[in-house]
């Protein structure tokens, strides 16, 4: 099983070097060992492969001629962990503003390091000043890259009903309105500034639809909706999601208006 995490935010990181100092020495944390090789992307070409230590990543992190820094498990045999920081200024420059960047890990799922991994997780949230977000968990690797990166079709799994492929497919077809609206509940999901706006903290906490309710920062909150990733990946998942989403119902975004998938 994999952790996959998605991270959005608006932040040119190449420009911010203190972010790019405290994102490069999150990421050699030892919550994330898995990712011990590093390279810098231009586009859709990857060079520079070195190990993966903090002065790199921040050197890499704070060039402006990247487009984004990429991490892995270093390639002895076959993926198992890689992630992903978008930092330079011609990322998506047409894009939303709040939501521009993207940063995604996908990383094997160890139960007793899952603590240490989300508060790593938070830390990094907090450095790039997301404004949305989730943890969610997957069977294999590959289909948690899939579902950290997004704009694919979701593929059908147990626990993933067809109300939550919907959830995320929305979040790719209206990500202009991501940092506002939710497109679905995920196992971890973070509420960004915006989202505040319009849910007070106390009454989620209160709600009673959530395990945790963690206040990462002022402006970023995490909704942990079960004590085990696992149960993300039980149909027995749904009451709960489904109790999440009555509590979060007025920023979820309506899924009704989505294109037809094509007929295999």
């Amino acid at each position: 099983m994999h952790l996959a995490i998605r991270l959005d935010y608006g932040n040119v990181i190449s420009q911010d070097r203190d972010a790019a100092h405290r994102i490069a020495d999150i990421l050699t944390r030892p919550a994330l060992a898995t990712l011990r090789r590093v390279s810098a992307r231009k586009l859709d070409r990857w060079s520079k492969h070195s190990p993966a230590t903090a002065i790199t990543i921040e050197q890499y992190l704070s060039d402006e001629s990247n487009d984004a820094v990429a991490l892995d498990n270093g390639r002895t045999g076959e993926l198992t962990a890689t992630a992903e920081i978008q930092s330079g200024p011609n990322v998506r420059v047409n894009g939303p503003k709040a939501t521009r960047f993207m940063a995604y890990l996908a990383l094997p799922f160890d139960p007793p390091q899952l603590e240490a991994v989300l508060a790593t997780v938070f830390d990094l949230a907090a450095a790039l000043r997301i404004a949305a977000g989730y943890v969610t968990v997957e069977p294999t690797y590959g289909l948690a890259q899939r579902a950290a990166v997004g704009h694919s079709v979701p593929k059908e799994r147990s626990g993933l009903s067809e109300q939550r492929i919907r959830e995320r497919r929305v979040r790719d077809y209206k990500d202009e309105l991501i940092d506002t609206r939710l497109a679905g509940i995920e196992w971890g999901t973070f509420l960004g500034r915006s989202h505040l706006k319009h849910v007070h903290v106390p009454a989620l906490r209160s709600a009673g639809a959530f395990e945790r309710v963690v206040e990462v920062t002022p402006s970023l909150v995490f909704l942990q909706l079960t004590p085990n990733p696992e149960d993300d990946l039980s149909p027995d998942i749904e009451p709960r999601l489904q109790r999440a989403r009555d509590v979060l119902k007025p920023m979820m975004l309506d899924t009704s208006d989505l294109p037809r998938l094509p007929e295999v």
